[in-house]
């Protein structure tokens, strides 16, 4: 089929598509909220359903955390396997003032959808369901496809990261696609060859046995505040690099195909300021930003929190002080090793007189980086440069998809990362939002991939 009759089948069941997005993004289903866990249990229920009725086998695949929805249509023994992967669970939604709209209640607006989840992952996740349900009804698949949509996404996939690896002879593919990614503009395609693993943290500093009086005691007790800024300050030089001992000893340096196909996307430095609202400035000085976004480590203070923080003055010197801590990794460095580094030089620069402790520390996932030469990234670039008139570019993502590595590992399939969000849909923030001509060119894109012909 032509994008012409890909494009007459999404038109002719738009606003039913639109409709059954629009019942997914009502679950609450933030996993990382205690609070909205039987909600989540209600979504993944909804979701297999959902599945089920378009015509696939689906179970529910029990983690310690919230389940896995799993989904797979037999079609051919002798044709390859696409393994899917995606998320229900969607981010907080704090702060909730600033939203224009209730974020679990979607609104069309001016060619979007408004809601938590609209982008990152369920709309993204529901044209691909549709594309693969048209396929069916169709009788244009071309693979078998197995379907892993788990709920702890935003939360370092934790659950289903515990039993990955016993799921090796259910999960066993030949190519892992993933539509949990981004896009340079509406105008062209882009293929992510690379994510970012995640290592994190909590730290705590900890002296006075409460808040004390600043003017009592102040100039003879240690500020935990005050040491705890400090002891985050060392975690970078005066230019930006990462000051941790070893750091940087396991990254790979940038290839010259590599640095050539960064150097040919359409990243436009005015463009990006103006998006984010300060220029890209930051990190290792002879790097760009696009060379140290995908492929160089990063550490940063995601919060932290002390003492007062309300109107007028309370003059304290607080008892404890947080920091959050995340660290982006690259596909060389080991996360295990990457955070006892981190551990270490924090434990070595502590301040005498407070008690350093370390909490909710772990890593979420490796790096994944794709080999250029892959089969099935070359089909996809096929698909897209003709859905785009060839333009069709390169980027390894900054962030990260937790599992991703992992069941590239243990389905022995080939990634291929394609997406169609946009910097714009505002993920992870208030008024988040997905472009309802993207969720129409991934339909297509994910309707041409399903029924061509085995890259292999």
């Amino acid at each position: 089929m032509s994008i012409e009759n890909f494009d007459n089948v999404y038109q002719a069941n738009r606003e039913r598509f639109l409709e059954e997005l629009k019942e997914f993004l009502k679950f609450k289903s933030i996993g990382t909220e205690p609070e909205c866990q039987r909600e989540c249990q209600e979504c993944a229920a909804w979701l297999k359903e959902h599945l089920n009725a378009i015509g696939l086998e689906t179970r529910l695949l029990e983690t310690p955390g919230l389940p896995v929805v799993y989904a797979e249509k037999k079609l051919n023994p002798t044709k390859p396997t696409l393994l899917f992967y995606g998320h229900y669970d969607v981010q907080p939604v704090d702060p909730l003032e600033l939203w224009q709209t209730d974020p679990f209640e979607p609104v069309e607006r001016d060619g979007r959808l408004y809601a938590r989840g609209a982008q990152d992952n369920k709309g993204q996740l529901m044209y691909f369901i549709k594309a693969l349900e048209e396929s069916i009804k169709n009788n244009m698949l071309q693979y078998n496809v197995k379907l892993v949509i788990e709920g702890e996404e935003e939360n370092s996939s934790r659950g289903i990261s515990a039993v990955v690896s016993e799921w090796s002879d259910l999960l066993k593919a030949d190519v892992l696609l993933v539509c949990d990614t981004d896009t340079f503009s509406p105008d062209c395609g882009t293929i992510s060859m690379g994510l970012r693993g995640i290592i994190f943290m909590t730290v705590k500093l900890s002296g006075p046995r409460m808040d004390l009086h600043s003017g009592a005691h102040g100039g003879a007790i240690p500020n935990p505040a005050t040491e705890l800024a400090r002891l985050v300050s060392t975690l970078h030089d005066a230019d930006g690099r990462i000051a941790v001992k070893g750091y940087y000893d396991q990254v790979d340096p940038v290839s010259d195909e590599e640095r050539k196909l960064i150097e040919n996307t359409p990243f436009n430095l005015e463009d990006y300021t103006r998006t984010v609202g300060v220029r890209p400035e930051w990190g290792e000085p002879g790097f760009s930003p696009l060379e140290r976004i995908g492929f160089r480590p990063t550490v940063e203070l995601n919060g932290i929190h002390s003492g007062y923080g309300g109107p007028g003055a309370k003059t304290i010197i607080p008892a404890e002080a947080f920091a959050k801590i995340t660290s982006r990794l690259v596909a060389s460095q080991d996360p295990e090793h990457a955070l006892d580094l981190l551990k270490k030089h924090l434990e070595s620069h502590a301040p005498a007189g407070l008690k350093l402790e370390f909490s909710e520390m772990g890593a979420g996932g490796k790096a994944l980086k794709v080999p250029l030469s892959s089969a099935y990234v070359k089909q996809a670039t096929k698909i897209l440069e003709e859905l785009f008139d060839g333009k069709v570019y390169f980027c390894w993502q900054g962030g990260s998809v937790p599992i991703v590595s992992s069941l590239a590992e243990v389905s022995g399939a080939e990634p291929v990362l394609v997406g169609f969000g946009l910097t714009e849909d505002n993920i992870h923030a208030p008024n988040e939002s997905f472009s309802l001509e993207q969720f129409r060119k991934g339909f297509i894109f994910a309707s041409m991939f399903l029924s061509a012909a085995s890259a292999k």
